[in-house]
């Protein structure tokens, strides 16, 4: 398989990650999508858009850490193997518009270089300046194809990476995107879900039928945490709250979770 690790010193951005060797304060261990997280806080995707930060971000006491978005235009330069105390999932995607064969071969692509870097991949429906979202056409397809990719790679590589849709939830009251139904007819491991909705993240929790549910979007403390699991979500994603407090915010939620 072709590897997208390179050995390049690993660079420690604006200072909001911290020591790699600092010791975070404790959260609550949950399970999802079979894997087990040391707390359900974790940072999105648009943080780190390679990996680079990956063991520093370490240190902040992060469950897990969303890398990408991953095109074939770009690379992965994070660990090339599992951290302890650490889920790290690749967010992949296309650096073109819409989602005709083209974009789904860039999708695909793409998850066949990252497979084995990470313990999770988020296929990314999010990209409205790409004119790519829950509801364009050819979403039905694309999860289809990145199944039997992922399938294959599973049965080839002797263990199996969770698969998951990341895409904006819609208003209240709408219908739900095509691509949440498509998820649970193709029996996808989730979705990541973009959503401050709690009565928008319930429904849709629900209908997932025990499909995992990430959300991300506005939470900024323990209390909007905790209101998100309430809702349905097994883990909760932050990315203004790092990017605006750093590493003292994260720890302060995560000792108020403890």
């Amino acid at each position: 398989m072709h590897s997208l690790h390179k050995n390049r010193p690993y660079r420690q951005g604006s200072g909001l990650a911290g020591s790699a060797t600092a010791c975070p304060p404790p959260g609550r261990p949950v399970t999802a999508m079979g894997l087990s997280f040391a707390n359900p806080l974790g940072l999105a995707a648009g943080c780190d858009r390679t990996g680079e930060l990956v063991p520093s971000l370490r240190a902040c006491g992060f469950g897990h850490v969303e890398v990408g978005t991953i095109t074939p235009a770009t690379g992965y330069v994070g660990p090339p193997g599992r951290l302890p105390s650490l889920r790290v999932g690749i967010n992949i995607g296309s650096d073109r518009p819409g989602l005709d064969e083209r974009v789904i071969e860039d999708y695909t692509t793409t998850l066949k270089r990252v497979f084995g870097h990470c313990d999770y991949v988020v296929a990314n429906l999010s990209a409205p300046d790409l004119r790519r979202n829950g509801n364009t056409a050819g979403v039905a397809t694309l999860v289809n194809r990145l199944t039997v990719v992922r399938d294959v790679l599973s049965a080839v590589g002797g263990y199996r990476v969770p698969l998951l849709l990341k895409l904006d939830a819609g208003l209240h009251g709408t219908s739900f995107p095509a691509a949440i139904m498509a998820a649970r007819v193709s029996s996808l491991d989730g979705i990541v879900l973009v959503s401050n909705c709690l009565d928008r993240i319930a429904a849709i929790s629900t209908y997932l039928d025990g499909l995992a549910l990430i959300n991300v979007g506005e939470v900024g403390s323990a209390d909007d945490v905790r209101a998100r699991i309430g809702a349905g979500a097994k883990l909760v994603q932050v990315h203004n709250a790092y990017a605006t407090g750093g590493r003292a915010r994260i720890q302060r939620i995560l000792k108020e979770l403890a």
